[in-house]
């Protein structure tokens, strides 16, 4: 399956990929990841501070970050992704659980009414999206006074030698490792993997654009050598 060019292709290209993957997403990427993205969500669901109150888990996947956050904070999650065998899977693990609901929406499009949420949050999605500008700007709007954003996604090390290192292993051997335990009607998920860590910003990045959205307060922090980074910006009260 041929990546496409456009911001529209890329978005059915993306749908179409996480159909296919949905059933073995949470494997393969716990295996590239080699166990330590459980960690990482535990750590970006830690940063909801205050009230819990009612938070939004957008592009959520097989549910994992959003479980989470319903374990730490005690509050309500809405979760929501644009691909709806992403949400089906999530559903029948989690779907029995109290204050977790799931839903299919897209983040550049979200369906609530502005300031409905204490926190919106985003785990290894925002590099997937057409335009993230976009989507962090609909995560900001529907975030009450005083509420979070919080984007848990992969990062550009640093140290020049471990971000060698890194990419070595990211470009050359993650795929195929992926691809492997993705089967043969997925594999092709994982050739994308390299392409949307190219395209995304590095960590001061994503921390300019959250400001320039009007967020404050946004703290930037580097997991396991800035390989994987979380931000988290507060909406002015």
């Amino acid at each position: 399956m041929e990546r496409p060019g456009s911001k529209r292709g890329k978005a059915r290209y993306i749908r179409r990929m996480f159909s296919d993957l949905s059933r073995r997403y949470d494997l393969a990427s716990t295996a590239i990841a080699f166990g330590r993205d459980r960690g990482w969500r535990d750590f970006a669901a830690s940063k909801v501070d205050g009230a819990a109150g009612m938070i939004l888990d957008v592009c959520c996947g097989t549910g994992e970050l959003s479980r989470r956050l319903v374990e730490k904070t005690g509050g309500r999650v809405v979760a929501v992704d644009f691909c709806r065998e992403m949400v089906e899977v999530a559903r029948e693990k989690f779907g029995g659980r109290e204050r977790l609901s799931f839903g299919v929406a897209d983040i550049e499009r979200l369906p609530f009414p502005d300031e409905t949420f204490t926190c919106a949050t985003v785990g290894f999605a925002l590099r997937n999206v057409t335009d993230i500008r976009r989507a962090l700007s609909e995560m900001t709007r529907v975030v009450k006074r005083g509420g979070m954003v919080i984007v848990l996604d992969l990062g550009k090390p640093g140290s020049s030698l471990f971000r060698k290192l890194y990419y070595l292993y990211f470009y050359r051997i993650a795929p195929r490792l992926g691809g492997f335990m993705a089967g043969k009607g997925a594999a092709y998920a994982y050739r994308y993997l390299p392409s949307s860590l190219t395209d995304f910003p590095a960590q001061r990045g994503i921390e300019r654009m959250m400001r320039e959205l009007g967020l404050v307060d946004v703290r930037l922090y580097d997991l396991d050598m800035g390989i994987v980074a979380v931000h988290v910006g507060k909406k002015p009260g």
